[in-house]
Parts: C-alpha cells; structure tokens; sequence
C-alpha cells in the first residue's frame, strides 16, 4: 500500500469519527511537568496502536502540567498531503508520573 494511501486511510478511519481514544497509559520523565514533546508521542503511539499508521502530531513547546482533564492543543499533519488537523490531547488519571492520554482529531483540515 502506497503511504498516500495509507495515511488516506487514517484520515478515513480518524477524521470522520472525531476520534478520541483512551486508555493509553505513558510514564512521565520525572516530576509534576512533561515536555510537550512526550505528550505529542504518547498520542502518536496512541493513534499508531488504533489505526496501524503513526501520524506526526505538535503539540508545541510548552511544559504541560500533569493534573487530570489538562488539555493540550496540538496540530496532526498529513506527511503526502500536507494537511494539517486541530487535534486535542487529554491527560487523565494522573497518578505520579504516569497518566493516561485521549485524542480527539477535527473532522475536517485547517
């Protein structure tokens, strides 16, 4: 299956359903923040798991504090198209420094 076709794909089975998964457990690096960064990886793992292909998710540069409902405002983009999705991370059941993430994607592109 080509890539353009496989992240088709992922639109398809993400996009219209406005996805949201949870679930997902991560462990933080240490303390009551995390690096945006490991927010942005942990919903891509998440997606990855869900639909078999992992998209490339921003999530800035910000420490994002870890205390349940945090929400982050990331942008999922389409490497073959370039299209780019409002995406939504939210951090739960926080517990030290492992927590629980759930991703919701637009219908539509920016």
């Amino acid at each position: 299956m080509t890539r353009h076709r496989l992240l088709s794909s992922l639109a398809i089975a993400l996009l219209p359903m406005g996805l949201l998964l949870t679930g997902c457990s991560f462990s933080a690096s240490a303390g009551l923040t995390v690096p945006a960064s490991d927010v942005a990886d942990a919903a891509a793992g998440a997606l990855e798991e869900q639909v078999g292909t992992r998209p490339d998710l921003d999530c800035g540069d910000e420490r994002v504090k870890l205390i349940d409902e945090t929400t982050v405002d990331c942008t999922l983009t389409d490497p073959s198209s370039g299209s780019e999705y409002d995406a939504v991370v939210t951090i739960s059941d926080v517990e030290g420094t492992k927590y629980h993430v759930a991703v919701q994607v637009a219908d539509t592109a920016n």
